[in-house]
Parts: structure tokens; C-alpha cells; sequence
């Protein structure tokens, strides 16, 4: 493994990207409220404020101040076992996620859908073909700074699946920018939750998870139980993000709308909830809990007898993904203004009377889009 890189990107060894075989596993469940994993942690959102203060991007200094405050080491949280130069690389991420999703809210409905294509199809390129920027947009300047520094953590086989996951994240904004969903039917749920998955670049993390641990080679990387496992994550990341930042959206009047609006509707597939106002956060804290029993079940049988330890450090850094991010939902004054920053907040209602049973849980969902998460049997493959 190199040794900690420093924060500006160009000064890592080169070598080749192989975990080592006594690197021991990365910890399940770690504390709500842990600190850094190594020194200098608690740097890491002073780092990404001048990142975003160095591109212009989130407006003045006062607004930067408050979203980067928000970002509360979120970096150190989905991934502590990561090194200096990597965990401000997921930091810097997350700070231009959280600042291109607040221009999407503000600007992208009042463009076309053409103009809302033309935007995301350059930034896409930016980060295709880094060499010379397109242009003087700021986020194109920031992301193009971000994709360079993912070739220093990242063979060219994980760049490239980054960007392919990135991709994946634009056409979900462009989507949801030309065509917000509106509460209806369940096959609407199913949309939602297909352009949920890739919005917010939940995708994308996991590609740099596996950069800076297991580094799984390609026929492992293409395994069914990997890619259904690794949809799983980025699914629980998304549904803990629409639970905690409900009310914000509200306020806002966010344009992607909110899984639990989604699920309020009472053409949402909750057979005999009854009405009122905890009807979505109850449909969606069940289907949340359904993905993550299905998470925890795949994952055992699929780390029973792996047949490269690499399966085990990823399924371990997917766990620490779903761990971290759910804290950091918790805690951050992104979602729950007025709290002191780093407090837990638990959303009223997130739990019911009467749980739902070990055979529901343990059932897909009538969701077509997610649906094959519960058809993939755990079983290795020939190829793995």
C-alpha cells in the first residue's frame, strides 16, 4: 500500500494498486460519533471549503461556510480506514455533490431540458477527457480537479468505472430535472427509486471505496452478488438520505421530490396502513429495513467462502458506507438545521407499534426496478 499522500493531487508513487494480504478487515459498526481515523482529520471540511472557495462554487463565503459545516468529516465516517489523500478526495466529492445539488434545486427549473442535457453532457465529458477543460465553468474547473486525482488513487479499469457510475448520476439529474416525479402510482415508486439510486453520485462512492481497499479485480467486479450488494448500499444511503432530509426538501421545495411524499400518496404500496401523516415515513422506514435484511443476508452468503479476500474488504467498506452515511445523516445541520453540529437526530416516527414480519422483511418489495436484488442467488459464480 503507498504511503499517505498529501493533499495536492500529482505526488503519489505510481505503484500498483494491490491490497496487501495482512491488511486486517475494516470494523462493522463503528460509533456514531467517532473522530478521524488518523491525524489531521478533523481538517478535512476546512480542506474542502477552500476547495470550493478556490472554484466559486456555493455562493459566498458565508453559504460555503454553512454546507461545508454540514459536511461533518463525512469522508472520515464512509471511510476511516482510507488514507489522507483519499479521504479529502471523497470529501472534495461530497462537497461538490452537495453544491451542484443545491444549483440543480435553485436553477435547473427555471432551464429547458435541453439546456439542463447540454450541462451534464460537459461535465460528463470533463471528466471523459481531463486533459484540457472545456470551458471556464466553475464546476466543470472543480470536477475536472476531482477526476484528476481519482487517476492517483485508481487503476485505469476504476477510473474508468467511475466515471461510468458518474454517468450514471448526471442522467439522474438531467432526468429529474426535465420531469420531477410526483406522488402516483407504484410503478412511480419504481422510477423514483431507479433515478434515486444514481442521484447524489451514491454510486460512484463505492468505486472509490474499492480504489482505496480491495480492488477487486473485473470478473469479481461484474458478480451478480457484487452489483446487486453494491446497489443495495447506494439504495439504504439514498432512502437515509430522503428520511432525514425530508423536512428540508419540504422547505425548499426541492425539484427531485422525496421518497416518503413518494410513498404518502395513497396510491403507495402500503396495503393497509391507513391514512395520515407518518403514512410515507412508515412505508419507507419498511423498505428500508427490507433492502438492508437483504443487504446483510446476501452479503453473508456471499463472503461464506470468497474466493479472494478482496470480497471481504469490500463487502466490509460497503457496510462502513451504509454505517457512516446513515451517522452523518443523523448528525450533519444540512438536514437538521438548529442542531449543534455532530448531534444524532432520530426522525419521529421512524419506528411503528407492531414491526413488520421476518417473512416481509425477508420478501422483495412490489418495486420492479429493485426488484432482482432478491433474485440473486448467493452462490459464487464460475467466474469468481
Amino acid at each position: 500500500m503507498p504511503g499517505p499522500r498529501t493533499y495536492e493531487a500529482g505526488q503519489a508513487d505510481g505503484s500498483g494498486r494491490q491490497a496487501p494480504p495482512e491488511r486486517p478487515p475494516l470494523p462493522r459498526a463503528p460509533g456514531p460519533d467517532s473522530g478521524p481515523a488518523h491525524p489531521g482529520g478533523a481538517d478535512f471540511d476546512a480542506r474542502s471549503a477552500e476547495f470550493m472557495s478556490r472554484f466559486g462554487l456555493g455562493g459566498g463565503p458565508e453559504r460555503r461556510a454553512r454546507m461545508t459545516a454540514g459536511l461533518n468529516r463525512i469522508a472520515v465516517r464512509i471511510a476511516p480506514h482510507a488514507d489522507l489523500f483519499a479521504t479529502q478526495l471523497l470529501s472534495d466529492l461530497a462537497a461538490w455533490v452537495f453544491a451542484f445539488d443545491d444549483l440543480c434545486d435553485e436553477e435547473l427549473p427555471t432551464l429547458t431540458p435541453t439546456r439542463v442535457l447540454t450541462m451534464v453532457a460537459r461535465l460528463q465529458r470533463t471528466i471523459e477527457a481531463p486533459g484540457i477543460p472545456l470551458g471556464e465553468d466553475p464546476f466543470g474547473l472543480a470536477l475536472r480537479d476531482i477526476r484528476l486525482r481519482v487517476d492517483e488513487i485508481a487503476t485505469p479499469v476504476q477510473a474508468r468505472r467511475w466515471v461510468d457510475a458518474m454517468r450514471g448520476y448526471f442522467l439522474a439529474e438531467a432526468r429529474i430535472g426535465a420531469a420531477p416525479t410526483t406522488p402516483g402510482s407504484p410503478q412511480d415508486v419504481s422510477d423514483y427509486l431507479l433515478t434515486r439510486l444514481h442521484s447524489g453520485a451514491a454510486l460512484a462512492v463505492p468505486v472509490l471505496l474499492d480504489a482505496v481497499g480491495s480492488a477487486l479485480p473485473a470478473p469479481l467486479w461484474e458478480d451478480p452478488r457484487i452489483r446487486a450488494l453494491t446497489e443495495m448500499a447506494a439504495g439504504i444511503v439514498v432512502v437515509d438520505s430522503d428520511i432525514h432530509s425530508f423536512a428540508k426538501e419540504s422547505r425548499r421545495g426541492s425539484r427531485s421530490g422525496n421518497l416518503i411524499a413518494l410513498l404518502d400518496s395513497p396510491d403507495g404500496p402500503e396495503p393497509g396502513a391507513g391514512q395520515g401523516a407518518g403514512r410515507g415515513l412508515r412505508a419507507v422506514s419498511a423498505l428500508r429495513d427490507s433492502i438492508m435484511r437483504r443487504f446483510l443476508y446476501l452479503g453473508r452468503q456471499t463472503a461464506k467462502a470468497p474466493a479472494d479476500p478482496r470480497v471481504q474488504w469490500y463487502l466490509d467498506a460497503l457496510t462502513q458506507y451504509v454505517c457512516g452515511a446513515r451517522d452523518w445523516s443523523e448528525a450533519t445541520s444540512r438536514y437538521h438545521a438548529g442542531r449543534p453540529e455532530g448531534s444524532r437526530h432520530q426522525p419521529r416516527g421512524a419506528a411503528t407499534a407492531a414491526g413488520p414480519s421476518e417473512e416481509t422483511l425477508l420478501a422483495p418489495p412490489p418495486i420492479a426496478s429493485i426488484a432482482w436484488w432478491w433474485a440473486v442467488d448467493g452462490v459464487p459464480t464460475a467466474s469468481s
